[in-house]
């Protein structure tokens, strides 16, 4: 996770400040599992459940409740909801390419 927020905060069309939002996140995690492992990339992130955006941005704030991650005062875990479910088409996503 920490390397798919290094990657978003390198793209200027993503961050505010410094700051990453759960779409930045969202969209630079999905590019990155492509990259990766091309046409698994999406049974790997449902393996490790982030089927959709909404268990992403649960593990977010996992991350940021254990200290690994910070998040700003104006970040709320539904921020992550509805950008992407991998079980549905893309054409229903927040996401849009």
């Amino acid at each position: 996770m920490r390397h798919t927020i290094r990657v978003a905060l390198k793209d200027r069309k993503l961050t505010r400040r410094g700051h990453v939002g759960a779409e930045g996140v969202c969209r630079v995690l999905l590019e990155l599992a492509v990259d990766h492992f091309a046409e698994a990339g999406k049974d790997e992130l449902i393996a490790w459940e982030f089927g959709n955006s909404g268990d992403l941005g649960k593990f977010v704030y996992q991350l940021a409740d254990q200290g690994a991650i910070e998040l700003s005062e104006t970040d709320r875990a539904e921020d992550f909801d509805g950008w992407y479910d991998l079980e549905k088409d893309p054409s229903t996503w927040g996401l849009q390419w």
